[in-house]
């Protein structure tokens, strides 16, 4: 997707993100990636929450408003998790969860439910509870 194929008007590319079609979507252009900032909320008192700030495009110049998202310490490590060490392809490739039977990280988009529901990757579970041959080609 370029910039080109960005509606201001209707940010959200049509078909997808169906969970958040009911949200307030903005876009930011490359003109205006400059105005994307991330830091501190206050004049550098210790305890301030930080703020991640930018300029959404809107329908003209003059509808332009700042967007303030407050980040508290616990939302400021959850943004530093998922963006952290990983390239485009793999930030937008979707979340991952931690294997209920091995520990390590699983795409949830690869991962299949053990029986208590947990996200488990195809060939733990295959270990741990045998399954069709077809699962295991995964």
């Amino acid at each position: 997707m370029t910039e080109d194929d960005v509606d201001p008007e209707n940010p959200r590319p049509a078909g997808h993100y169906p969970r958040f079609r009911d949200n307030e979507w903005h876009y930011v252009p490359d003109e205006l990636a400059q105005t994307i900032s991330l830091g501190p909320g206050g004049d550098g008192e210790e305890g301030q929450d930080w703020v991640l700030t930018y300029t959404p495009e809107q329908r003209d110049e003059d509808d332009r408003e700042k967007v303030l998202v407050r980040l508290t310490p616990r939302s400021l490590q959850e943004l530093y998790v998922e963006t952290k060490n990983l390239s485009p392809d793999a930030r937008q490739a979707g979340h991952t969860a931690e294997c209920d039977l091995c520990g390590e990280s699983v795409p949830l988009e690869n991962a299949v439910p053990n029986p208590r529901g947990e996200p488990a990757h195809k060939q733990c579970y295959v270990d741990a509870y045998g399954g069709p041959e077809w699962l295991q080609d995964y």
